[in-house]
Order: structure tokens, then sequence, then C-alpha cells
């Protein structure tokens, strides 16, 4: 047995108490997921009389209708990125023993997978915005600006992803190689 300073002992215990931490935000990220997709459900079902104006009646406001239905979606894409993160979490810091079978698409071997499954979504979450945006379509010139800042927005990310988090991920490898 190894002769092992108080430090390196209590340091011990704080990565052992730390997964505990992990684990409710791990589960709370769930929880909050599910919350989103019965308000997603809820914005859908409340799109539905406006489905029913616009068939029957002719005079409905398409626009209208389709902001209800891209709204749900965004809500759907929001709670899926946030159950991503919440098993990606658990997944990292909480199943040491990697007792669970994940699907091959949610497995994530270290932070970089978790990285590179959130800007994925996210950037499908700032586009899905920006359609929900077009849809209303009310000034031109804010619709370009926002259009503008949102390419900003993808174009950073993009240079995140590839420069920081597939470089780290180089790293690695090479290290696993050596």
């Amino acid at each position: 047995m190894k002769n092992r300073d108080f430090l390196t002992t209590i340091n011990e215990g704080f990565i052992n108490a730390g997964r505990y931490f992990v684990a409710v935000a791990s589960i709370l990220t769930i929880l909050a997921s599910g919350f989103l997709i019965f308000a997603g459900i809820w914005e859908f079902v409340n799109g539905i009389p406006n489905i029913l104006v616009f068939l029957f009646e002719r005079g409905g406001h398409h626009v209208e209708l389709s902001v209800h239905f891209i709204s749900a979606i965004d809500l759907f894409m929001v709670a899926v990125v946030m159950f991503v993160m919440g098993i990606g979490l658990f997944e990292l810091f909480v199943d040491k023993d990697q007792s669970i079978s994940y699907p091959y698409w949610l497995k994530i071997k270290d932070l970089n997978d978790l990285k590179e499954k959130l800007i994925a979504a996210a950037v499908v979450v700032i586009v899905i915005t920006f359609l929900k945006h077009i849809v209303m379509w009310k000034n031109p010139l804010e619709t370009l600006y926002f259009g503008g800042s949102i390419a900003i927005v993808i174009m950073a990310i993009t240079l995140f992803s590839k420069f920081i988090v597939n470089d780290e991920s180089r790293k690695k490898r090479e290290e696993t190689k050596q």
C-alpha cells in the first residue's frame, strides 16, 4: 500500500464527492430537457386551432401557423441538446465503470466529444432561431443584421471547433500513439 500524504487523500475525496454533484447536475439537465419537450408539445398543441382556421377559413395567417411549429421544433432541439449534455455529463463523470451501454451516437469518451456535440447542436438551434425570425419577416434590414450576426457567431463556433476542439483531440490521439 502506498504511503499517501494528507492533501492527496483530501483531493481524492473531492473527486469522489464531485461525482455526486455532477450526478445532480446531470439528472436536473435531463429533467429540464423533459420539461422543454412538454413545452414544445404545448406549443404544438396551441398551433392546432390555427391549422383549423387556415384550412377552413382560408383567411388565416400562415405566418402565425409557421411560427408556432418552428417554435415547437426549437424547443424540441434545445431539449435534445440538454438531454445529450445531461447523459454526456453522467457518462463522463458518474458512470466510471461504463456500466450503461450507450448507443454509438451518444458515446462520449472525453470532454472534447461533449464539446463537439454541443457545438453541432448549438449551430442547429441558432439556425432554427433564424428561420423563425425569417418567417416573421417584419423589417428586412433588421433581418439582415440578425442573419449577419448569426453568420459571424457560426463562423466563430466553426473556427473554435476546428482549431481548438479538433486540435485537442488530435494532440490526445498523438499522445496515445506514443
